[in-house]
């Protein structure tokens, strides 16, 4: 296994993009983000940068070529994550194997994640490159090697924005730090016109012509970027020009843009307007000033409106009314401006019963974290993005099904945007040709500057008219001549990419055709992910098509017919089936009261009878923490035989330790302890007079640190400030892209606070990134099991023991059935009247009611946290006693994935119970921060009185040895 795993964020600004008019919007800088508190923080440093752009009409291709170097003596693992423009498509990834870029290739996005993580677990090293939440691509880098380097590149075509009769090219370069390396070379194809460069990183970089193709590079050693590249490219005004890419059945893709002067009509606004804001946490990473500029464009020409602003991140906060006299908007701009971003998003709270407004601009990044993405409104909304980090096939879904429109503000200029905004245009109304199918954008579109189409024609030679109207009327007819065309692109690509735009207006409904056309065009879908494998061998294995210069290699070992296949384990149901007459055995067993025991004193003349007493009662001495007998018990309490019981009161002392007797269908109150942080942050905000403002004056600090949020959110949770502490534990949603971790830290404290629809969405969303764990299925099963949804949290529990899983996941969770039976049962003995049980083998339903049921998970892979029990014998079961002498009994230590730990037991004795947890080991350090643990502790469990309690916190301090964390106790 690799020495020790770190998660570097590196995000890349300069695959960022920005307006035609040079209005700049904000771009992040690139950076690398590392666990603070260790010696490897600055460890990684990008060395060089090779960029190759290459230009055809409105179309370019970007290639990237980085290294990084690790300085330190550890191998690292790094994330890069990077936004990409609307109308960028990733074409291309490569990562170095044995010093020489081997090409990916597409697979089904979750399949991918699990091959990785199998593979990882070989100590081989793949590598992956996936899109996340909104336009974001990640690829994971492992390893960096200590003392050593790993290069990367990627590819992506993207279609150029027009500003009037020209296309603009802007590459952000401005990175903050030297380069050691940095060559960027820009060719520019079939133009007549010679491009020109409104800003260049150095002022040797000109271009000059050569055969049609003009061309312009630079190479500099040591080199500090401090400006971006932007060229303009004029073009023809109302020239169409054609691209097309031959089929092998005779019929060619084809795409055409259009640089077409478009009649439009003025909007009529409404006099009453609505804004969405969105003031969640990921707010701050918009451009608010461009924003307000949109707005006062609006409010200037309109003069007199009725503004009602509603801001929403969690919750719909209750809207204001703002009437604006004469164009004078200084009061909404003041309120919109000193707004406060906390918390996640959650569109399912916007709705027409609590907005009443007849129009409505929303300013959001289309990601809605904490919840749906649906919203319920009945009038046009308009949805504008203006940070690099969106959704925009959500926000673009939204203004289709409202008959909005969606404005790009991140990419537009705010005059362009809000001539947009304010003219009614021409609409797309189809093709005029029989042969072609396959035409996006969808009809009904709306026209502006830099509109293009793309399809499939059945014949090359096709003469194709585009047809423009409004209201179904055609008003402009345009021709595309196919046999014109130019054919040195990979027009299917683009296609391809439109298709998908299409699509992900509604991703969940459409996430097969998605996979199968990003497969097919090897394109980075929000289903469908890039991997490079280390071997060929590992190629056969997995069945996965290699890149084309392992593929004679590979057709070689399928041939062979080559043994070493995927392993795969499926029989899970059989393993339950025997764990449940494992269990149903070890219920039926009758562990007998063990006589009382006392301390044996030092050997004294004086006490010497007392010696002799302790001797006819066979005391014997305490354990080790490694033995198994289960004679053995420990001497730190008194447990009363059943006669001995009798001739006590409930309230007599005996030794020191009063007994109490339980009184019919009384269930013992368990006691959970407050772990608190022992962070600066919680001193500070804990010595405030205002909590929440302190928060926010420290969050500029911890902005990225997820721990920060964890923590300041349990504070006030215990302060009974549930409202508050809710708001911000939910910006851990927004912190990071499809983040699992994150994200099951997150489900499990809203488990804890009842938060069950929120825990739902969430679950469901870890499910929907890791369908390969079983932990996935089991978290969601139980949401719905929260939620009242049984029939679907049975049917989710029985998932875990009839899918099939690796054979390296399959091992990590080896006894996940000694956990899965006993909740099946549960549901059933709950919940009896509501179930269908005919598709449940009827052999792991079993009748298994104990007292006491504890349940320990947490949200890192590759880690090791015990569960012990101390019962009031002082006899504790763990991973090294996993039995105790009154029928207490531990599930199989796991030692490398996320859990469950379980502790049982069907008869309780009077006592005290002790619940603690101890860290082993973690082999890997993450963004995320310390490991969260959860622990829920029923009582009567599956008996009908089942009572139970919850907590849920981080490990902050992992090297306590074996002093343990004590979590929570109870009496019987």
């Amino acid at each position: 296994m690799k020495n020790i795993f770190f998660m570097i964020l590196a995000l890349f600004g300069w695959f960022a993009f920005v307006p035609l008019t040079g209005q700049e919007t904000k771009t992040v800088m690139p950076r690398i983000l590392i666990d603070g508190s260790r010696p490897d923080e600055n460890s990684i440093q990008l060395k060089s940068m090779d960029i190759q752009v290459e230009i055809f009409g409105n179309l370019a291709k970007t290639t990237t070529t980085l290294v990084f170097t690790n300085s330190s003596h550890s191998n690292l693992e790094g994330n890069l994550v990077f936004p990409l423009p609307e109308t960028a498509s990733v074409s291309g990834y490569a990562i170095d194997i044995n010093g020489k870029l081997r090409n990916a290739v597409p697979v089904a996005k979750a399949r991918a994640v699990e091959v990785l993580e199998s593979i990882q677990k070989q100590n081989v090293d793949p590598g992956i490159l996936e899109k996340v939440e909104g336009n974001n691509f990640r690829t994971r880098i492992s390893p960096i090697p200590a003392q050593g380097s790993r290069t990367v590149q990627i590819s992506y075509y993207q279609t150029l924005k027009s500003d009037k009769f020209s296309y603009q090219y802007h590459l952000p370069l401005n990175s903050g730090k030297k380069i050691s390396q940095f060559i960027l070379t820009t060719k520019v194809y079939q133009t007549g016109y010679k491009p020109i460069l409104v800003e260049s990183p150095d002022g040797s970089f000109n271009f000059s012509q050569n055969n049609h193709v003009y061309e312009a590079s630079l190479s500099k050693a040591d080199f500090l970027p401090t400006k971006s590249l932007i060229i303009r490219l004029p073009q023809v005004k109302n020239k169409i020009e054609s691209f097309t890419q031959n089929n092998v059945d005779g019929s060619v893709y084809f795409y055409a843009p259009l640089l077409q002067e478009i009649p439009s009509t003025p909007k009529v606004w409404s006099k009453n307007i609505g804004i969405i804001w969105d003031n969640s946490l990921s707010g701050l990473k918009r451009d608010h000033e461009k924003e307000l500029q949109l707005i006062d464009k609006i409010v200037s020409q309109e003069k007199e409106l009725n503004i009602e602003v509603s801001l929403v991140n969690i919750n719909l906060e209750k809207s204001k009314l703002f009437k604006i006299k004469n164009g004078d908007w200084s009061e909404l701009k003041q309120y919109l401006q000193t707004v406060t971003y906390d918390g996640g998003t959650n569109y399912s709270k916007i709705n027409s019963l609590s907005l009443k407004a007849d129009e409505y601009l929303m300013f959001s990044d289309g990601i809605s974290s904490f919840g749906s993405n649906e919203l319920y409104l009945n009038k046009p909304v308009y949805t504008i993005s203006s940070a690099s980090t969106s959704n925009l096939g959500v926000l673009k879904y939204i203004a289709q099904k409202t008959r909005g429109k969606f404005i790009n503000l991140n990419e537009e200029s705010v005059d362009d945007a809000f001539t947009k905004l304010n003219r009614n245009t021409l609409q797309f109304l189809g093709i005029k040709n029989e042969t072609v199918s396959e035409v996006y954008p969808m009809l009904g579109t709306e026209v502006y500057q830099g509109f293009s189409v793309s399809g499939i024609s059945k014949s090359k030679n096709s003469k194709l008219i585009i047809l423009l109207g409004r209201n179904g009327k055609v008003e402009i007819q345009k021709e595309i001549d196919l046999e014109n065309s130019s054919q040195n692109l990979e027009i299917s690509k683009i296609w391809a990419q439109h298709k998908i735009d299409f699509l992900e207006m509604n991703a969940e409904k459409n996430k097969e055709e998605i996979e199968q056309i990003g497969k097919q065009f090897s394109i980075v879908t929000a289903h469908t992910s890039f991997i490079v494998l280390e071997n060929v061998s590992d190629y056969v294995k997995y069945q996965i098509n290699p890149p084309a210069e392992l593929q004679k290699e590979y057709n070689r070992l399928v041939k062979q017919g080559w043994t070493q296949k995927e392993t795969r384990k499926s029989n899970l149901l059989q393993i339950a089936i025997a764990k449940a007459r494992e269990l149903q055995d070890w219920w039926k067993k009758d562990f007998k009261p063990v006589k009382p025991k006392y301390p044996q004193p030092v050997k004294d003349t004086v006490i010497a009878n007392w010696e002799e007493v302790a001797q006819m009662r066979n005391v014997h001495p305490v354990p080790p923490p490694d033995m198994h007998e289960q004679q053995y018990m420990s001497v730190s309490s008194i447990v009363l035989d059943e006669n001995q019981q009798k001739s006590f009161s409930s309230n007599k002392r005996v030794v020191g330790k009063m007994i109490k007797e339980e009184k019919a269908g009384e269930i013992p109150e368990i006691k959970i302890m407050d772990v608190k942080s022992d962070k600066e942050y919680i001193k500070l905000i804990e010595a405030s007079k205002t909590p929440y403002d302190t928060y926010l004056e420290l969050r500029k600090e911890y902005m990225e640190t997820p721990s920060f949020y964890f923590d300041v959110a349990t504070y006030f949770f215990q302060k009974k400030d549930k409202e508050t502490g809710l708001k911000i534990l939910s910006s851990l949603a927004d912190l990071g892209l499809e983040n699992a971790e994150l994200y099951k830290m997150l489900a499990y404290k809203l488990k804890e606070i009842e938060e069950y629809p929120a825990e739902l969405f969430i679950t469901k969303k870890v499910l929907d990134w890791r369908p390969f764990d079983a932990q996935s299925y089991r978290d969601y099963a139980l949401a719905l099991q929260d939620n009242k949804q049984y029939q679907q949290a049975l049917e989710h529990l029985y998932k875990v023991l009839t899918n099939d899983y690796s054979v390296e996941i399959a091992n990590r969770d080896r006894d996940i059935t000694e956990i899965i039976v006993p909740e099946i049962n549960n549901l059933v003995s709950l919940y009896p009247k509501e179930l269908n049980l005919s598709k449940i083998d009827s052999k792991i339903l079993v009748d298994i009611p104990v007292d006491i049921r504890v349940v320990m998970n947490w949200n890192k892979d590759m880690t090791d946290i015990d569960l012990w029990v101390t019962d009031p014998n002082g006899e504790k079961c763990y991973y090294g006693h996993r039995s105790t002498a009154i029928g207490g009994r531990n599930s199989e230590d796991v030692t490398q994935g996320f859990g469950p730990e379980q502790f049982m037991l069907k008869k309780a004795i009077p006592g005290k119970y002790k619940i603690q947890t101890n860290f082993f080991a973690e082999r890997q350090m993450s963004i995320t921060g310390p490991t969260t643990i959860s622990v829920e502790i029923f009582l009567m469990y599956s008996s009908g009185k089942q009572t139970k309690k919850m907590i849920t916190f981080q490990n902050n301090n992992p090297d306590r040895g074996n002093e343990g964390i004590l979590i929570g106790e109870f009496e019987f």
